[in-house]
């Protein structure tokens, strides 16, 4: 099955442009959030091993940047797709991650395609995900720029791991291993005497 470049539009094209006060509040405090995206549900993919190409061709970053975008969209790569399978490879590109300043605003985009290649290097399917950002009105200290960036970015990234999951389960299901295979034991009447036992589901 081939993928198809699906863009993400409801989620990513549709996110909102966020508005503060022009005098300059604070913004309000960002929630914790756990380091990395590990505990998001995986996604197995079947193949043997996975490829992070995290140098992306849209990849201008204006500072301060407390969130590195293009590091924090290869971290979700790496900690989403789980290689599960014996053959072939999967490869996540991040083809887009920028955050750029006009004045008083901060925009960001995020764009991420996961390919299924064969044992001859081939791809044969993929699916892409993208999610945008802004925010405006935030004031002109360099507190104020930085908490930006990351309020923009931790909204961002969130749009993205929804729309990325979405995109890989529709264009890429008949890759995707549900189930954790059953590790290999010995028969009930081999001399261990072990008895096999499914795993269970991922």
């Amino acid at each position: 099955m081939i993928g198809r470049p699906v863009m993400g539009r409801r989620l990513a094209l549709g996110a909102p442009l966020l508005l503060l006060a022009c005098g300059g509040r604070d913004l309000p405090p960002l929630p914790p959030r756990p380091a990395g995206y590990a505990w998001l549900t995986p996604l197995r993919l079947n193949v043997a091993d996975l490829e992070v190409i995290d140098t992306p061709v849209e990849g201008r970053v204006d500072p301060p940047a407390p969130i590195l975008p293009a590091a924090e969209v290869a971290r979700m790569g790496r900690d989403r797709v789980i290689p599960s399978g014996t053959t072939g490879q999967g490869r996540f590109v991040v083809e887009a991650a920028t955050l750029l300043r006009s004045g008083d605003s901060v925009s960001v985009l995020l764009r991420a395609r996961l390919e299924v290649m064969d044992g001859s290097g081939r791809r044969v399917a993929f699916a892409q995900a993208e999610a945008r950002r802004s925010l405006s009105g935030f004031g002109s200290s360099a507190a104020a720029r930085a908490r930006a960036a990351e309020t923009v970015m931790v909204g961002a990234m969130e749009d993205l791991n929804v729309e990325f999951e979405l995109q890989v389960r529709r264009n890429l299901r008949d890759w995707l291993l549900e189930t954790t295979p059953a590790a290999p034991v010995a028969p009930v009447d081999s001399p261990e005497g072990i008895e096999r036992q499914d795993l269970p589901r991922g």
